[in-house]
């Protein structure tokens, strides 16, 4: 199954974003929320994680391009005897074929990441992906810091860059 990369809208005037930089290559595998590329909007740089596990098979844009939000900017083959089932998809209408296609989006609500529910018990790394974005689990990585002895001070407790 090939799922769409879509450039994200980081925020609800933004219109376009510009690829700063891939971080994988074509021929690539990527797990499931692994960073792809870096985009640079008016408001925000961020990381766009892989919505799927599997094999990056096509870029369509390069660096410094500017791409409207909702395009599609790559296509990820999802290797064979991985589920899908975790994946939302919503299906959005091309204009280039007049058909609808699905399109693969990380489990987050509309403000960020799902919160655990009340009373769930949580692992170390359902509560780093619940409090950190893909860019500050990489930099954490980096410095040798464990989120999880980190009290954030963003939105809802979340560790951010700051």
């Amino acid at each position: 199954m090939r799922v769409d990369v879509v450039m994200p809208q980081m925020g609800e005037s933004i219109a376009e974003g510009t690829i700063s930089r891939w971080l994988k290559q074509v021929g690539d595998v990527v797990k499931r929320d692994e960073p792809l590329l870096e985009i640079s909007t008016d408001k925000v740089d961020a990381e766009v994680p892989s919505p799927a596990e599997g094999r990056l098979v096509e870029i369509r844009y390069r660096e410094g391009d500017t791409v409207p939000v909702n395009t599609p900017i790559a296509v990820i083959e999802a290797l064979a005897g991985v589920p899908q089932a975790a994946q939302r998809e919503v299906v959005r209408q091309e204009p280039s074929d007049g058909g609808a296609r699905r399109v693969a989006r990380p489990a987050a609500g509309p403000t960020g990441p799902v919160p655990a529910p009340v009373g769930a018990i949580e692992s170390p790394e359902e509560r780093r992906r619940r409090l950190s974005s893909p860019f500050v689990r990489r930099l954490a990585k980096e410095h040798g810091i464990d989120l999880t002895e980190i009290s954030g001070t963003g939105l809802s407790g979340r560790v951010t860059k700051k």
